[in-house]
């Protein structure tokens, strides 16, 4: 009788462990609840099968989709690639247009670098811009750790069209005075004007090279994608090799790079006919802001005309 007793409080014991440890995974539920990597490259290769057969619109549309919803961090960089290659010259621009029309105003952050007068800055400029589209109306200071920090210009196109307000430094030192928007003492720290600081200029470029590609035969579709690693980040570069450089065209070669995570233009470099780097400009950040008229004012006192 005692050894039937304990034999039954050992089954209870047993079974009152086992009660209490968690149950062993089933593989088989689990398999089920997560995708193995066969089935979401699967996924990946039928999404870039359909996306292939879209019109420009319905390209466009998806595209903006995955963008905002940081889908491609997901994607191998052969998938990234392959949907890059299924991608019609015309959407890329349609989506860069729809998408910086969102932006009338805003303020960026932007690391630049360029040629001037053939000598290559060694080092970068670092640049706050605060940037309305219509009217065209820019604020910019060089911030420190860059070339010509303290430096601030504003242009306005309702108070004078061909002219900027600003103090740039060198002899005139902290003197703002009013010069023409092209004139020598704009150009002598860069290539391009007030009027350009913004990322419609960017995506104007990009229209407006992609024309005369397919004015001159071409398809407007870029030479070279490949994924790379810039300051960190996982990006998309496409390259553009055109017949010339300017007039026709912005230059020689055109690199764009995306972060796949907003819906801009991250990295844009350029070099001319020689090979020789014309600029790399870093757009950082973009923070979307309602402006009012004290933010194009010299007389604001967050300014230091």
């Amino acid at each position: 009788m005692q050894l039937r007793t304990l034999a039954l409080a050992t089954v209870l014991a047993g079974a009152a462990r086992a009660w209490a440890q968690p149950a062993a995974p089933d593989a088989s539920a689990s398999a089920a609840a997560a995708p193995t990597a066969a089935s979401a490259t699967a996924s990946q290769s039928a999404a870039i099968g359909s996306f292939a057969a879209m019109d420009i619109a319905r390209q466009t549309a998806w595209l903006a989709s995955q963008v905002n919803a940081n889908a491609f961090a997901a994607w191998s960089d052969e998938d990234v690639l392959a949907m890059a290659q299924a991608m019609k010259p015309e959407t890329l621009v349609r989506w860069l247009k729809a998408e910086v029309a969102k932006l009338p105003e805003y303020e960026y952050r932007m690391r630049r670098q360029e040629r001037v007068k053939d000598q290559w800055q060694s080092q970068p400029a670092l640049m706050l811009i605060r940037y309305r589209n219509a009217p065209r109306q820019v604020y910019a200071r060089w911030l420190k750790g860059g070339a010509h920090a303290g430096q601030e210009i504003i242009y306005d196109e309702t108070v004078r069209k061909d002219e900027m307000y600003g103090h740039l430094g060198g002899l005139v030192g902290f003197v703002a005075i009013w010069s023409a928007l092209d004139g020598s003492l704009a150009k002598s720290q860069s290539n391009h004007t007030a009027r350009e600081l913004g990322l419609q200029f960017i995506v104007d470029s990009v229209e407006r090279d992609g024309r005369a590609h397919v004015a001159a035969g071409g398809s407007g579709k870029f030479n070279e994608a490949k994924m790379v690693t810039e300051d960190g980040e996982r990006m998309l570069r496409l390259t553009w090799d055109a017949p010339s450089g300017p007039p026709t065209f912005y230059a020689k070669r055109v690199r764009l790079y995306f972060d796949l995570k907003n819906p801009w233009v991250r990295i844009e470099e350029a070099w001319d006919e020689s090979g020789n780097q014309l600029e790399k400009i870093v757009i950082e950040s973009v923070t979307r802001k309602t402006w009012n008229d004290q933010t194009f004012n010299p007389k604001n006192p967050e300014y230091k005309f």
